[in-house]
């Protein structure tokens, strides 16, 4: 048993809001909108309500930033990469492996990499 079969409400059933205001605006107006709303750190509909209603009855969903969400994709990158080269180095130590000292000084410049990228994304959240 799946979904309204076992009794779990679709999601589109367990929305809060119900309605749809659509109104019409030019390529100027959408693209000045969708710049505030980016500047506010809010989606569309959000910075919308935000500022026509006198108190907006559901809290804003705020976006994290561009420079937040790159830096988020390049440090699961960065440390995907990390465990590449850590693995490289156990095989190097073991004597497996020519090069050691590059694939240390890899690793490591990595490491570093990483956690400037980690202080940078604590210090904007």
């Amino acid at each position: 048993m799946r979904g309204a079969e076992a009794g779990v409400k679709k999601r589109s059933e367990r929305r809060q809001k119900g309605r749809v205001v659509p109104f019409r605006v030019s390529a100027e107006e959408y693209a000045e909108l969708a710049h505030l709303a980016e500047r506010s750190g809010l989606t569309l509909g959000s910075y919308v309500r935000s500022r026509c209603l006198t108190e907006p009855t559901t809290r804003a969903v705020r976006r994290p930033t561009v420079e937040v969400a790159v830096m988020n994709a390049l440090l699961r990158e960065m440390s995907k990469q990390g465990s590449n080269l850590n693995q490289l180095a156990k095989k190097a130590n073991a004597g497996n492996m020519p090069l050691l000292s590059e694939i240390r000084a890899t690793f490591e410049a990595n490491r570093q990499t990483a956690k400037l990228i980690w202080e940078r994304l604590k210090g904007n959240t």
